[in-house]
Formats: C-alpha cells, structure tokens, sequence
C-alpha cells in the first residue's frame, strides 16, 4: 500500500509543472484577449454606440444571454465564446448593419449617374481616393480630384483610369486638378478652373490630425482650422455661385461629441472648486470665434475643426435655400494614412480587425452622394430638415445636435449650437473678406 501511494504522489508532482504552464498560457491568452477587447470597443465605439442606439433592446438581450452563458463555462469555453461572440459583430457592423448601396449600373440599365460630376478634396488617399475610385469606376460619375502635391494626385488619377480601361467603362472619368487648402489664392485658382462646369456634389474631405502649438499662418490664422475649415468654407461658396443646387457633403467625425460629453454631468461645484478643466473641452463657442481662430493650434484642434465641418454642413440650407441637403458624415475609426501608426506596418489597426477597411469605411460618402434628398430624410423622425443632416457610420442620417448628451446640456443645446453656428458663418466670412477674398 506504501509503495503505490508513493508511485501516485510521484505521478502527481510530475505533472504538476505541466498543469501550471498549460494554466499560465490559458491566463495569459485570457489577457491578450482581453487587451485586445479593449482596443477594439476604442476604435469601434462609433459603430457599436449606433448599434447599442438602433438596438438597444436586442443588444441587451444579447449581453444578457452571453454573459448567463457565459458563467456556465470553464475558462477555455470562455475565450471560445468570446472569441465567437467577436467574430459575430464584426460580421454584423460591417455587413449587415451598414445600410445596403444603389446597386452600380449595368450594361441593360440607363446609367443616372454618369451625367454627374462631384469635386473630391484630398482625392489621392485614403477615403478620398476611394471614394474617387469607386464612383468614376462603379458608378461612371465625372470625378474631379483636389489634391495638393501634382505628383501623387496624378499617380492616384492615373490607377483610377488604368482600372476604368481594364473595366472597359467608358463613362467615368477622373481629372485631376491642384488644391493647397492652406492657401486662400489656391482655393480661387482651382474654383476658376470650373467655371462653365456643372458640379453636382462636393466633397470636402482633405484633413488631418494636427499637432498642437503648431504657430499661426501667414494669414495669422490656426493652420488646421484653415485648411480644414475655412478653405472649405470658402471653396463651398465660390462653387455655390456658378451651381446653387449643389450638394455639400463634409467629412466630419464622431470626436465632434466631445464637446458635449467631456465633464457634461460632473456638478457645477465640483468643476469649479476641484477640478481644472479645459475651457472649450473641443467647443467652437464666442470666445473661439474671437481668439482661437488666430491662435497656434491647441490639444482640441482636430475636434473644433470637426465640429466645424457638422456647424458648416447644419448652416448651408439656411444661407442657400435652393441648394441640395447637405451632410456631414462621421466614418467612425477607418484604417487610412491620417496618423502614423496607420502607416507602413504589419501589425495595424485595421489587419488586426480594430478599425473598419477603406471599402467598408467609405459607405457613408457613397449614401450622401447617391441618394437623393428624400431617400436621406427618410431615416429623419420629423420629417424634413430645415437644416443640414449628419450621417453616422451605418449610413442614416440623423438631426445635428440631438443625440442625448447634446439634448441634456443646458448651455450646449441644439438650439445653442446652431445659435454658435450663425456666428461660426459670419465669422468666417469675415476673415476671409478682411484678407481680400469676396464671399
């Protein structure tokens, strides 16, 4: 009996070690999957807060589901299911969710579209180039290409029509065309250059993350609020003359909610006395309009840029009665160049399936330049807007500033915002006319 209790406690203490390291791997992929969780609620909050907005109901029920299923199983059924459960919803937000296309026209069908022209800024990367390729080439739209280095718009035209040749599409067309968005005398030269055109849409998408303390111009203005602001707000209203029913669509982003949501339900009290706190939190209020325009850039540049762009869009039926709705599109995190992490790596965002692909990311621009006005105010609650739209990833559109975190703001409400938003036209305006430019 002696001997056998001893042969069991030796088979025991060798396996003991193996036990533990087969433990420490399960520990240690639970916390890489966990890690990688993480990253991926980050980078697709946009689509998974739309999804949570549409659904709640559905969405609860699902969570409830998984996590009492969740409980049932061992740790290596835990990262089975989760895993599972992740590969689900990236099926779901970027295929099914997502709002379906027109389709593209074919050889027995009229072609609606190829009598179009639309006018895409930063046309030769990222969501610009793509969506340049996808409406000369799938939709045969005349598309002309903003871009401010001659080299690489022309490399990016001349792809768009080696694939329209190799397609045999002899519709669509690409014309490339330079545009520094950081010089006001560009954006003339380049609107000059389409007088006697027809222009049905424009897009105004060149951007970028700006750093901060970047210095002022050498018009003694914050250098991304030009480029990404100003110069589209001036380049929208030299084409409004020569086309008044014009769409607008500008490229926008989720961060513009930053304004609203940072601090919103911290007391009055606790803000003031034990909490320092940015005085704009991203916001484009009075004090902004008067000084921030002709500052260096600051940690909120990107975010007033933005919002900007979503006041711009909101304003243009109110000044422009006759032109088409226009939208301010938010894409959510898509893997494009705009930062350097996204760039000339293996191991990127969007390969790991953080962020959405440039196809599927550009679905939003395609809606606001195919559909009509009343296919965009068909996802609307009140029927027709009287101002601009924004339209979120999926492709719907929405009223501005209505989305809970704005509604419960006192001081930053709808009406506030499109109050701050007249203010943002007329200034802008003024700029631009104290420095020789008629708008």
């Amino acid at each position: 009996m002696t001997i056998k209790s001893s042969k069991k406690a030796s088979t025991v203490n060798k396996d003991a070690p193996g036990r533990r390291i087969s433990a420490l791997l399960d520990h240690l992929a639970a916390a890489c999957l966990a890690a990688y969780t993480l990253g991926f609620i980050f980078f697709r909050i946009a689509e998974i807060g739309m999804c949570v907005y549409y659904y709640t109901r559905e969405c609860v029920s699902v969570l409830v589901g998984t996590i009492m299923l969740h409980l049932t199983l061992g740790l290596r059924g835990k990262m089975a299911l989760h895993i599972l459960s992740m590969v689900v919803l990236v099926h779901f937000l970027d295929n099914y969710l997502p709002k379906p296309l027109p389709p593209p026209p074919n050889n027995n069908k009229i072609n609606l579209f190829s009598s179009r022209t639309i006018v895409i800024t930063g046309a030769n990367a990222g969501i610009g180039y793509e969506a340049s390729r996808q409406l000369a080439v799938n939709y045969g739209m005349q598309v002309i290409m903003g871009c401010r280095s001659e080299s690489r718009c022309n490399k990016a035209s001349n792809a768009i029509r080696a694939e329209l040749a190799a397609t045999n599409n002899s519709q669509g067309s690409v014309t490339p065309i330079l545009l520094d968005l950081s010089n006001f005398d560009s954006v003339l030269t380049f609107a000059s250059q389409l007088k006697g055109r027809q222009i049905d849409s424009l897009f105004n998408n060149a951007g970028y993350v700006p750093t901060a303390g970047l210095p002022v111009n050498s018009y003694g203005l914050d250098p991304s609020f030009t480029s990404m602001h100003l110069s589209h707000f001036y380049l929208t209203e030299l084409l409004l003359r020569e086309n008044p029913t014009m769409r607008v669509i500008n490229t926008s982003s989720g961060t513009h909610h930053l304004c609203a949501l940072p601090f919103a339900y911290i007391p009055q009290w606790i803000r003031e006395n034990y909490l320092t706190l940015p005085q704009s939190c991203g916001c484009i209020k009075e004090e902004f309009l008067q000084s921030g325009i002709r500052s260096e850039t600051d940690d909120a540049a990107y975010i007033q840029a933005k919002l900007a762009n979503v006041m711009h869009a909101v304003e243009i039926p109110r000044r422009h009665p006759n032109a088409a709705l226009s939208v301010a599109i938010d894409l959510g995190w898509v893997g494009t160049m705009i930062q350097p992490f996204m760039r000339d790596t293996v191991f990127t965002p969007t390969n790991v399936g953080w962020m959405r692909n440039v196809h599927i990311g550009v679905l939003p621009v395609m809606h606001a330049v195919l559909s009509s006005d009343e296919e965009l105010l068909n996802d609307l609650e009140h029927g027709r807007a009287l101002t601009g739209v924004v339209m979120n990833v999926f492709g719907r559109t929405m009223e501005a500033f209505a989305l809970p975190w704005w509604t419960t703001r006192v001081n930053l409400s709808r009406d506030r915002m499109i109050e701050l938003g007249e203010k943002l036209w007329e200034e802008s305006v003024k700029v631009l006319q104290s420095l020789g430019h008629d708008v």
